[in-house]
């Protein structure tokens, strides 16, 4: 059942519009959610933080790739394949669940951490076997769940008209793309190993059953950052960041084979091989820094390395960024080494050279190493982190950073009066001359006003009064305090 915390934070995603099942008007579609403009604004501005981290200070390159895929790419990726999950559907209503989640959810609802823990490393017969022993039914219609089976979660469209057309998908992630356009990159922008690219996009996943609001989509956003190596490399430093000061930095981390997190250097978890090298460490190091710009309390997320059990099959090494929220601890971004996997079998399906001369004269394909974060599962995160539930103030509202939060300023007239909005409105086209991000507002009195404000996480609320057509000065009142100062229009 989702937590007091968890329904406040919903309650106000739903008052506020932040975001909302899409479809709403045809009782909507599990899986779908559109954001309203305060959650476009928030969203926008957590991808923004991660492309000033990932793209603009790393010199990496971003493409923009189409979302539909050639069925080729897809095969070769393995996709076709391995990009399966675990399906149990009811024996009569035939409704489907993903069997490792309904297990979980199960053993986590008993208190049974330990027992939910393992549910990623069970086959497919032992989660049946689980389901059977402990009874667990379809929620639908309380009737017996079926056999587990793997179910395809690629959607397949076709490109061209039905005779003549050929198979394509909507693409699963955004990374096939990357690796596809990597030696036109590569040859055209005259470039040498490493080499970083981007890119932001939509991605499409058919899941089983999609619940937890953004944690689990059919439709969702990714930003990937695929680094480029050399494997025999030992940088000592890695698109301008010193490595010194890398390795140094402290995180929380839950490595392969415990339940419990502690705090360990970067260097530290290298040395032990909980990293398979610089350049993931490096990755982690940079989602590290991007929490901290976001200002996410160090004690609500983690790494995690995956058990061998979990690893994809592209994989020699994942860890998993998580935080906690009241659907327990969420996966929000992985970090793979994917060594020469896809390049080399992009090479083989499409029958192209995709190796590269590096400076030293070796001819390699090179090994990618990738960053993919999820751009609605930290958006809800963040949200569900930030509810402060205020008996004194009488109502719930959201501590956002300024760095996510969708607006900076509200300006606010104290009361509709013709003189009191006149220059309320000046200041707000001031703010907004000056490109700071803010809202305008004179409906319903001056508290309803600060509590909608709070609601959304808006840091400052600018109040035009009487003594403003005076002296020029307005009132600022603090979102986190509510303590309110005077201040000149000009200095703000």
């Amino acid at each position: 059942m989702p937590t007091k915390a968890e329904s406040k934070a919903s309650d106000i995603a739903a008052r506020r519009g932040i975001y909302f099942q899409a479809f709403g008007i045809y009782d909507g579609v599990a899986g779908f959610y559109d954001y309203g403009p305060v959650g476009v604004r928030i969203k926008r501005k957590f991808e923004n933080a991660w492309r000033s981290l990932f793209v603009n200070k790393t010199g990496a390159l971003e493409i923009e790739s189409t979302n539909i895929v050639p069925e080729p790419v897809l095969r070769a990726s393995g996709h076709l394949s391995a990009f399966t999950d675990p399906m149990v559907a009811c024996t009569v209503c035939k409704t489907p669940y993903r069997a490792d989640k309904l297990l979980e959810e199960y053993y986590e609802k008993k208190g049974m951490g330990d027992e939910a823990a393992k549910v990623k490393k069970m086959s497919m017969e032992q989660m049946e076997k689980q389901i059977a022993e402990h009874g667990i039914k379809c929620e639908r219609c309380g009737n017996k769940l079926g056999k587990v089976e793997r179910f395809n979660m690629t959607f397949k469209t076709q490109i061209g008209p039905t005779a003549g057309g050929s198979a394509a998908y909507l693409r699963p992630e955004t990374a096939q793309s990357i690796f596809v356009d990597f030696i036109h990159l590569y040859k055209t922008h005259g470039l040498k190993l490493p080499v970083g690219i981007a890119q932001v996009g939509r991605a499409y996943r058919n899941e089983i059953s999609p619940r937890q609001q953004l944690v689990r989509l059919r439709e969702l956003t990714q930003m990937d950052l695929e680094l480029f190596i050399d494997p025999d490399d030992d940088p000592k430093e890695i698109m301008g960041f010193d490595m010194k000061g890398v390795l140094r930095e402290k995180i929380s981390f839950v490595a392969k084979g415990s339940e419990e997190a502690r705090s360990s250097s970067i260097e530290e978890l290298l040395k032990k091989g909980s990293m398979p090298n610089k350049y993931l460490a490096f990755l982690i190091y940079l989602q590290e820094k991007l929490m901290q710009e976001l200002g996410v309390d160090k004690g609500v997320y983690r790494f995690r390395e995956l058990e061998k059990e979990e690893l994809p099959h592209y994989s020699r090494g994942n860890v998993d960024l998580e935080m906690k929220t009241s659907y327990g601890y969420i996966e929000l971004a992985g970090t793979a080494y994917r060594t020469d996997w896809d390049l080399s079998q992009h090479a083989k399906e499409s029958g192209k050279e995709l190796a590269v001369l590096t400076e030293s004269g070796k001819r390699i394909v090179p090994h990618v190493v990738e960053a993919t974060l999820g751009g609605d599962r930290p958006v809800f995160a963040i949200l569900d982190n930030s509810v402060v539930d205020d008996d004194g103030r009488g109502w719930t509202w959201l501590r956002l950073s300024e760095k996510i939060a969708p607006y900076k300023y509200g300006v606010f007239p104290l009361q509709k009066d013709e003189k009191l909005t006149a220059k309320a409105t000046d200041v707000f086209k001031l703010l907004q001359e000056k490109g700071v991000d803010c809202y305008y507002s004179e409906t319903a009195s001056i508290g309803k006003r600060y509590a909608r404000a709070d609601e959304i996480g808006v840091p400052y609320c600018i109040t035009i009064d009487y003594t403003t057509l005076d002296d020029d000065t307005v009132t600022i009142r603090n979102r986190d305090t509510t303590k309110q100062v005077r201040k000149l229009i000009g200095e703000i």
